[in-house]
């Protein structure tokens, strides 16, 4: 099922989505999708596959890069 999609540059786009694996498991993809001539997008191995419970570590560390990456910004315009 398809949760949504960003751009990830001119030609690729990150697509999250949550698969129905082997006997009702599920678990949440988030893959790097290039995108043809014709505008169709096409699955690359470059991705990563976490189960369910594992979103919140994720999202943490996301959000830990986010900061840093903003703390960053401020000494390189400084």
């Amino acid at each position: 099922m398809l949760v949504g999609k960003l751009f990830a540059g001119n030609r690729e786009r990150l697509v999250v989505e949550v698969l129905d694996k082997y006997k009702g498991t599920r678990s949440i993809d988030c893959r790097i999708y290039k995108v043809l001539s014709d505008g169709e997008l096409m699955a690359t191995a470059d991705g990563v596959t976490i189960s369910p419970g594992q979103v919140g570590s994720l999202v943490d560390l996301l959000q830990e890069a986010a900061k840093k990456a903003r703390e960053k910004e401020g000494i390189i315009r400084s």
